[in-house]
């Protein structure tokens, strides 16, 4: 019976992501995973210090939790929703006393977020991913020194204007293969001597592409893509 029990949760679990579901961002840091989330809310009423009561509405994401990217949500943590070419950021949170997520079954199938709306920002498309830059001695880079050595940002194109101080070092720019390739152009010059590799890197399973100029650099250069 038991086994039953858990089938019929899994199930209505998929029908639920199936038949409601829609992408969004999950955000941790610079790091991004794209999610099939079921938007719903809860109103809470919380008391404060001096018993005034305050109501507090959450937008809530209905996640299967196979799909999370970084394990169990953490306060603090991102969604970006994109609707009509709007994309609003909600940030991972919840009243005094409560848990910023509750489990949507016995089972543990689903996660049910607890978030409130932080930003809005016209036109941006769904990809809101991270990108990395910088400068590296290695003609290879690891995936753990595109985390830790190369700067970061979170952008929804592969346009951006950057300066980097290298001495004697390749520079490196990783993009979410999704934003497509990208012109080099550099001190104002267009530049095509960059070399390409491919794959899915460890934030989020998401697969980019890693630009490594053909040549090393020393000085301050200025690298603009479009």
């Amino acid at each position: 019976m038991a086994d039953m029990i858990a089938a019929g949760a899994a199930y209505l679990a998929k029908r639920l992501k199936a038949a409601a579901g829609t992408s969004v961002a999950y955000v941790r840091g610079t790091n991004s995973g794209t999610v099939v989330a079921t938007v719903a809310k809860s109103m809470f009423q919380t008391a404060d210090a001096n018993g005034i009561v305050e109501s507090w509405e959450s937008r809530d994401f209905i996640v299967a939790v196979a799909d999370l990217p970084f394990g169990e949500p953490r306060r603090g943590d991102k969604i970006v929703e994109t609707l009509n070419g709007n994309s609003v950021t909600y940030e991972v949170t919840s009243p005094r006393g409560v848990p910023i997520f509750h489990y949507g079954d016995s089972f543990r199938n689903t996660v049910r977020v607890h978030t409130v709306a932080t930003a809005e920002t016209s036109n941006i498309g769904t990809n809101y991913l991270a990108r990395y830059w910088g400068a590296y001695s290695g003609a290879t880079i690891t995936d753990a020194q595109i985390l830790s050595l190369l700067s970061a940002d979170l952008g929804g194109s592969k346009a951006q204007a950057r300066t980097i101080n290298a001495s004697g070092a390749y520079i490196y720019f990783v993009l979410p293969t999704s934003f497509g390739t990208p012109a080099f152009s550099i001190n104002g010059f267009a530049n095509t001597a960059w070399q390409t590799s491919q794959r899915a890197i460890t934030t989020g399973g998401i697969f980019y592409t890693i630009y490594r100029s053909t040549y090393q650099v020393t000085g301050s250069v200025n690298v603009t893509l479009t």
